[in-house]
């Protein structure tokens, strides 16, 4: 058991099995709670959540790639002076971003552009104002989650998450017993302070808890090297493309169908992506941890050690892909219990989202090696490329008449390229790689 619990893999993907199925738990009761079109608005509310935390220009990214390398080679005070420059600049960007996220929701009508059928807009823009205020500030608490993964303790990151999760599930339950009667842009705002406030209060929790395991400190009579910052920025600012592109491909779905056909039709989607997105929050929390790991192992130059994971991931994969295959199958049957409204699934969103979900995750297991190792450059090429087409082809296939299986099935098309070139680049590169003498 003791065994067990130090395993950062297994715990990590335990820990996400228990947030995941706490945001499992807490979708049903928030479209009960809110309403179709009031719980569509928070999806486009809480997706904007997301764009906020990868606008950090990959600090967070660099931590888990730059952190093994100083630990490698003792640089102690070089890295408190790092963590201590990864704070400012984050808290720097944190207070940019709210300044600018807040001029453009005051110039821009988005009940309009959103096709929000009810409430002022007046308090759509009071809504998105008030959720990047809490953003912005676990923003900069949302560090220490990278700090654990750099650290090579990524299980307490998800722990974190796990925490939060659950309880956000337990006060949204509490709230609607208290507070079941009040108006629907009550209920908004209270959603919002309740997910802000408990996000925040875990994140502090979990900061202060890593310096104080770590026996780490941000004093230092060390300043960071400017070279050193600049090598830092050049190499995040490749993650945060990374980061917006992914989110660009695989997030901005929401989006481009609520301007199509408006909130409530996007449920059926978010709905299922919701379900697929259960496994994928597992293995990629089971997955995290590698970041680092592939980092430490190409640095000591640890050829046969990469090797191997590559072969176990591929044995591994065939188990996923029947898992993925069973969950697809039982899909219709967990919905109708899951979801207490009937919900009408289209034809092929399943069998779209399924094939996504399985090419997703093989791809991800190699970018993470591509992320750990620095090696960017053509992996960023083949994102911005799929940036480029994802928006025109999406509208071309809802022009065809896919309707709402138009945004996952242009993924898929672009994903078909992913599988077959990342990879490749992973297994020349290891290839490459010669041994320390």
């Amino acid at each position: 058991m003791k065994k067990l619990l130090n395993n950062h893999l297994i715990m990590s993907g335990l820990y996400k099995g228990v947030s995941g199925l706490s945001l499992f738990i807490s979708i049903p009761i928030l479209i009960g709670y809110l309403g179709d079109v009031d719980y569509g608005l928070w999806v486009l509310v809480f997706a904007l959540f997301q764009w906020v935390l990868l606008m950090d220009f990959g600090l967070a990214s660099v931590l888990k790639t730059k952190i093994p390398v100083l630990i490698h080679e003792s640089k102690t005070d070089l890295l408190k002076s790092y963590l201590k420059s990864t704070y400012k600049l984050t808290a720097y960007i944190a207070i940019f971003l709210f300044l600018c996220f807040a001029i453009l929701i005051y110039l821009t009508d988005l009940k309009s552009l959103l096709k929000i059928p009810v409430h002022s807009s007046s308090f759509v823009k009071k809504l998105f104002l008030l959720n990047m205020f809490f953003f912005c500030i676990n923003f900069i608490l949302n560090v220490h989650k990278s700090l654990f993964v750099a650290f090579l303790k990524g299980k307490y990151a998800e722990q974190s998450i796990a925490v939060n999760q659950f309880l956000f599930l337990g006060f949204l339950i509490l709230f609607c017993f208290l507070f079941p009667e009040i108006n629907t842009e009550k209920k908004l705002l209270l959603i919002t302070l309740l997910n802000g406030s408990v996000c925040f209060l875990v994140n502090i929790g979990y900061t202060f808890f890593f310096f104080i395991k770590e026996k780490l400190n941000l004093t230092t009579e060390v300043k960071t090297p400017r070279e050193f910052l600049k090598e830092i920025i050049a190499l995040g600012s490749k993650y945060m493309i990374i980061q917006i592109g992914l989110l660009f491909v695989f997030s901005s779905d929401n989006y481009i169908l609520s301007s199509v056909f408006g909130p409530k039709d996007i449920v059926p989607y978010e709905i299922v992506s919701k379900y697929f997105q259960f496994p994928i929050m597992i293995l990629f929390a089971t997955l995290s941890p590698l970041w680092s790991m592939f980092a430490k192992n190409y640095i000591e130059r640890k050829k046969d050690v990469l090797l191997a994971s590559f072969r176990k991931f591929n044995i591994y994969f065939i188990f996923i892909f029947l898992f993925i295959v069973f969950i697809s199958f039982i899909c219709p049957f967990i919905v109708s219990i899951w979801i207490k409204d009937k919900v009408s699934i289209p034809d092929g969103l399943l069998f779209f989202t399924a094939s996504v979900t399985i090419l997703r995750i093989y791809t991800t297991f190699y970018t993470f090696f591509l992320n750990g190792i620095g090696k960017l450059n053509k992996y960023i090429i083949l994102l911005l490329i799929s940036v480029i087409l994802k928006i025109p082809l999406s509208y071309y296939l809802i022009k065809l008449g896919y309707g709402i299986n138009s945004v996952i099935l242009s993924t898929l098309l672009l994903m078909i390229f992913w599988i077959l070139l990342i990879p490749y680049e992973c297994y020349k590169i290891a290839y490459k790689l010669k041994p320390n003498e």
